[in-house]
């Protein structure tokens, strides 16, 4: 297979851009596939472990039973594959170059329909971007293209996979430029969208033509029920922020567990995914019935209530023990029934004319998915995809607005980003986009760095210390750094009379300045400014592993030995 495919590559009489169209649509085809192959097993899987009208014991049993097996799978074999998919999509597109093993897309679909069909709360949305990304990082090593394409191509598989699971190519093309490239400008979006729309033509031409919510036709009845929608997104920022806490907490408690858990620790959230579903089993697996019955106002407050809190229980459980399944539709799921029981209480007590509750429902899905996704261009033309009506436009944007700006504040870092540094790795920011002839931390670091064991004395390192002329000294090993600890520190430490004191205690505490390889100059010199003069560079794939450090006099050094201050002030845009 390999040679047919260095065999295409150099006989194709077509530019590589035309190649790269070429395998977009090929993308497309395939990444729509796995798209709907992956939901229609989820739902015989489902099928088969229930029934049609399943026995408590049997709802007890199935999430715990099955969790036993994938959490085996996801310990040996698919360590990379836990979770959602987009954080793992994100890190293989900013960090790896777009190389995702072929593994990963196995795995993922593999474990993705045994703890979705096992009744876990997780969506196939997720699952389906990662899936999809793999497939694209496939084709792009087969064809022996070059890193950067095989970069490219990532975030177009995404785009695919995800516009063929939700069946809204251009909610899906906004959530790849959005959230995974992280930049709504970026040079792709002829490329996502010409394989979103092969994937939405194989979806349907399978599924048939059948929007995924019957979506009630909306009004505003009158112009004070923006008040309400006003309060909607009040309500879906505090719920996302409980969520995203709620996740993140659980999450790093079952991290920190010892790491021979790790086989059982998604049978653990199973246990408690079983005694749930005896109780209330419309929590079980993607759940788009229920949000179909809430956008129709077929539900009661009371059942829109306990609906929505289940299933925020219920998906903190199944993603936090480290079960594979998205948090896409459960933010969706959330939104439906927050929605829906806001719109019943306006529709009882407003002074004024409302729409049914299905209305708010409908908006309740944009919200959420803007509280805890943190994509709200996304959700605005994801629920505007749904409905195909402006009029909904003016009451989601004031609704997700503010949704957006409380989550934001109380939860600033982004529900995928936060998940990643839990497991410290770190994505470059927007100030890491520049040119490639721009200075970076990377060209003005040492790589020479001296290092303070953290079991010496004041006085072992002040012996070191006094004699050097670094302002301060990194305070354990390349592999694992602890802190930064000053030459002043040291000086006073020993004057006080702690000079048997571990210089573990002097350091600077958690959050000490440091860069990143890929950050630019001016942020090198911000936080070089901010530091106690010696600033170290840290990995990206771990923050406590040191690459390097920067000192004012490498800086220096670095300009000296270049001799092209002109050169620097140009690539860097600065005065």
């Amino acid at each position: 297979m390999n040679r047919i495919g260095i065999f295409l590559t150099q006989r194709l009489p077509y530019r590589e851009n035309q190649v790269f169209l070429t395998l977009t649509v090929l993308i497309g085809v395939l990444a729509g596939l796995s798209a709907v192959l992956f939901t229609l097993c989820i739902q015989l899987v489902q099928r088969f472990l229930f029934g049609a009208a399943p026995a408590h014991l049997r709802l007890f049993l199935v999430p715990p039973l099955v969790s036993l097996l994938t959490g085996y799978l996801l310990a040996k074999f698919f360590p990379e594959v836990r979770g959602s998919g987009v954080p793992q999509t994100e890190t293989a597109y900013h960090l790896h170059q777009g190389n995702i093993p072929a593994r990963v897309p196995l795995g993922k679909f593999l474990t993705g329909v045994l703890c979705v069909g096992s009744g876990h709360s997780m969506g196939r949305e997720g699952p389906s971007v990662q899936i999809g990304a793999g497939i694209a990082s496939l084709i792009g090593k087969w064809f022996r293209l070059s890193p950067s394409r095989v970069q490219n191509l990532v975030p177009i598989g995404a785009a695919a996979a995800l516009s063929a699971a939700f069946n809204t190519p251009v909610s899906a093309v906004l959530f790849a430029l959005e959230e995974i490239i992280g930049d709504m400008n970026a040079a792709l979006l002829g490329s996502t969208v010409l394989a979103s729309v092969s994937a939405v033509i194989i979806e349907r031409s399978i599924l048939g033509n059948d929007a995924l919510f019957r979506v009630p036709a909306y009004h505003l009845a009158d112009p004070a029920e923006l008040a309400g929608y006003a309060i909607l997104g009040i309500l879906g920022g505090i719920v996302s922020v409980i969520f995203c806490k709620a996740l993140l907490g659980l999450r790093l408690f079952f991290l920190r567990l010892p790491k021979k858990t790790e086989i059982f620790q998604p049978a653990m959230g199973g246990v408690l995914i079983g005694i749930i579903l005896i109780f209330v089993p419309q929590v079980m697996g993607v759940g788009y019935e229920y949000v179909g019955q809430a956008l129709s106002g077929s539900l009661a407050l009371g059942a829109l209530i306990v609906l929505c809190l289940v299933k925020l229980v219920a998906t903190v459980v199944s993603y936090s023990s480290g079960n594979a399944g998205g948090i896409f539709a459960p933010s969706l799921f959330l939104g439906a029934m927050a929605g829906g029981a806001v719109g019943t209480l306006m529709h009882r007590f407003a002074p004024f004319p409302t729409g049914d509750s299905g209305a708010y429902a409908l908006v309740g899905m944009g919200v959420l998915f803007a509280g805890i996704i943190r994509a709200p261009m996304t959700s605005v033309f994801m629920i505007f995809e749904l409905t195909q009506d402006y009029q909904i436009l003016v009451p989601l944007m004031v609704a997700n607005l503010l949704s957006f700006l409380i989550s934001k504040h109380f939860q600033p870092k982004p529900i995928y980003h936060a998940l990643l540094e839990q497991n410290h790795i770190y994505l470059p920011g927007p100030e890491s986009r520049l040119p490639a002839s721009a200075w970076r931390a990377r060209d003005l670091m040492l790589c020479d760095v001296d290092f303070i064991p953290p079991t010496n004395t004041a006085e072992q390192t002040w012996s070191f210390a006094r004699n050097s002329a670094q302002p301060g000294f990194l305070v354990g090993s390349k592999e694992l750094l602890h802190g930064v600890v000053t030459h002043d520190q040291i000086e006073k430490a020993i004057a006080s009379g702690k000079g048997e004191t571990a210089i573990l205690s002097l350091m600077t505490a958690e959050g000490w300045p440091h860069v990143h390889p890929d950050h630019p100059l001016d942020v090198v010199l911000e936080r070089l400014g901010q530091s106690a003069g010696i600033l170290p560079v840290l990995s990206r794939h771990g923050f406590h592993k040191v690459e390097g450090v920067i000192t004012r006099e490498s800086v220096l050094q670095v300009f000296d030995q270049s001799g092209s201050d002109s050169k620097m002030r140009a690539a860097n845009n600065l005065p």
